[in-house]
């Protein structure tokens, strides 16, 4: 893990947009929790149960939505040590040294989440993927995936804006 304590020198920097269905996922579960939550707190308040339920309500709604964003994909860089995979909380460095395979790669429904959003604020975490095993994701469009294996094994797939360009100048910082 990278912790933003630690001073990266950022060569080139990539934004991570969302795709259509990261777009309407997260939409419409941030705003159909929000009016769900405001009809139970409103009937809450007519039952005389408000001042218990709606503490409860915004950490829950808190939980589900806040939580999601602070680890999910925010942007990708290449810096003079790594592979940066920037999100508000504990950014994730994969060292060049490390990288044994890149390659683009297209989206696949085959698969099962182990422990990860599937498409609240992108698909992220560690997903068991239909040949490749298990993977962990940092995917916001998945148009634009690019697989990156390590030489312990472990596989990455992210989704930087401009793919190709990305992966010309991981390529080029690559030890041969």
């Amino acid at each position: 893990m990278y912790s933003s304590r630690n001073q990266l020198l950022t060569l080139y920097e990539f934004k991570s947009p969302y795709d259509s269905l990261v777009r309407a996922v997260t939409i419409t579960v941030v705003v159909g929790l929000m009016i769900l939550f405001a009809l139970i707190s409103y009937i809450a308040q007519i039952e005389g149960e408000g001042f218990i339920v709606i503490p409860l309500l915004a950490t829950v709604y808190s939980s589900i939505t806040i939580v999601p964003y602070l680890f999910s994909p925010r942007g990708f860089a290449l810096t003079t040590s790594g592979i940066l995979i920037k999100r508000v909380v504990k950014s994730i460095l994969i060292p060049y040294s490390e990288i044994s395979n890149v390659k683009r790669i297209s989206w696949t429904w085959k698969g099962a989440r182990l422990g990860a959003s599937g498409g609240l604020f992108g698909f992220f975490g560690l997903f068991h993927i239909q040949g490749l095993g298990k993977v962990w994701m940092y995917v916001t469009d998945r148009s634009k995936m690019i697989y990156i294996e390590v030489k312990q094994g472990k596989k990455y797939i992210i989704s930087p804006d401009a793919p190709q360009a990305f992966l010309e100048k991981l390529k080029s910082m690559l030890p041969t």
